[in-house]
């Protein structure tokens, strides 16, 4: 069941708001205070009116107290009844304002509060309503007032203050609150005014901000459609070069130089395999490595024709490169795996090739292992001429990497391992 509060909340702010918001600028916050004022409004005037009707049935003011009534009516039906506009139900606010302000003033003259509710009503039109409305309380304030003297002068409504003099008594107090019902009529839509002119220029930034995101969002869609076509004529372009250098390889009656060339086609194709996960990804400056090191793998597995059985076994973290990290990287990866493919297992039947990637304090660490028959002599002394390791060297230097590349101590095989630092995302390394 819901809170009664709760309910008696929304259903008059549904009739004192409407559909208003705050882009709807000054008038949404006339509307809300409005909404404001009834919520807290007829629970009070319900508070009062019952110790109300008590005093004013002691004093024999029974008028009065009907008086009381009706006004506490007629605000239940400004806040309930849902047949009114929202104009409609502020004019009939200020209504009541000013008839309980005519009545206290009428019975209870200087005496009351009713002064106080005439400057109230001109604060709550010039809140509300537009202000031309405040304008016009003005002229209501000054009538009601003037009404008031002409009953004092012929008696007809008790002045008990001064025994002469009464009406200019009368006017003299009563100017004090048509003087601040003047200056509020003055100044507050002055208050307004720039309120209004800062609501209008934030939904005038907020437009141009808009816009403006608009055109950037554009331009960046703009941008993204051309780098993915770049990857993807960068990365068919490589397919043919590395299609026509593998049919010169099969043509190839030199056994070297067909290796050669095989070797050349592995190595584009390892590079064409970046700019298609990149083409493929929603990012264009970093990709997934892990997924383009299995590709790389099944690339170099189905072009190499070996007699050995090797089966590879994966071990593989999460990893983000940037395209300047992920370039060498595969290219060193295609490198040691070709090797091994190419010199780990002659003469054998079988063999397994097992690659770990790990990322840790955000450093990559790649590790390779093969259990063939190793390498017969350290790094350092194998002959400077092999392309493959001086590619390695070189792309390291261009990782900032640190690696090893070296027989298995304790078991037949190679193993290789680099670790390097990764890179922010955006962040250009290569040279």
């Amino acid at each position: 069941m819901q809170n009664p509060w709760k309910k008696y909340k929304l259903t008059v702010r549904k009739n004192c708001l409407g559909s208003f918001n705050p882009s709807d600028g000054l008038d949404y916050w006339r509307n809300k205070l409005f909404a404001t004022i009834i919520i807290y409004l007829l629970p009070l005037s319900l508070l009062v009116l019952v110790p109300s009707l008590l005093i004013v049935y002691a004093l024999d003011l029974q008028s009065l107290s009907i008086a009381y009534t009706c006004i506490a009516i007629a605000i239940s039906l400004v806040s309930l009844y849902s047949g009114f506009s929202i104009t409609t139900r502020k004019y009939l606010f200020v209504a009541l304002v000013y008839a309980a302000a005519t009545i206290l003033i009428f019975y209870m003259g200087e005496h009351g509060a009713g002064l106080t509710y005439l400057f109230g009503a001109t604060v709550f039109a010039m809140l509300i309503l537009p202000t031309r409305a405040g304008v016009f309380t003005i002229v209501i304030n000054v009538a009601i007032c003037a009404l008031q003297g002409m009953l004092i002068h012929y008696n007809i409504a008790e002045y008990p203050l001064r025994d002469s003099y009464q009406v200019a008594s009368w006017i003299a107090i009563s100017a004090n609150s048509i003087l601040l019902s003047v200056v509020a009529v003055i100044f507050m839509p002055m208050l307004f005014s720039g309120l209004q002119r800062t609501i209008e220029s934030q939904k005038d930034l907020r437009k141009h901000l808009i816009t403006h995101q608009e055109q950037l969002e554009r331009s960046l869609e703009e941008k993204e459609t051309m780098l993915a076509e770049i990857h993807h004529r960068v990365k068919n372009n490589m397919a043919v070069i590395s299609g026509m250098l593998q049919m010169q390889s099969f043509k190839e009656p030199d056994e070297e130089v067909q290796k050669k060339l095989l070797d050349s086609t592995l190595r584009i194709k390892s590079m064409a395999n970046v700019h298609e996960l990149l083409y493929q990804s929603h990012s264009f400056s970093n990709l997934s490595f892990d997924e383009g090191l299995r590709k790389l793998v099944q690339t170099v597995q189905d072009t190499m024709e070996t007699n050995t059985n090797v089966s590879i076994e994966f071990e593989l973290e999460s990893v983000q490169l940037n395209i300047n990290q992920a370039l060498p990287c595969s290219l060193i990866l295609n490198e040691v795996i070709t090797n091994a493919m190419k010199h780990a297992f002659t003469r054998k039947e079988t063999g397994k090739i097992s690659i770990r990637l790990q990322q840790k304090n955000n450093y990559l660490s790649l590790q390779i292992t093969d259990n063939g028959h190793g390498i017969s002599q350290e790094k350092d002394e194998i002959s400077e001429a092999s392309l493959g390791l001086e590619l390695i060297e070189s792309l390291t230097q261009q990782l900032e990497a640190d690696y090893k590349y070296q027989s298995r101590k304790e078991q037949p095989g190679t193993v290789f391992e680099l670790s390097f630092p990764i890179a922010e995302i955006n962040e250009s390394i290569m040279t």
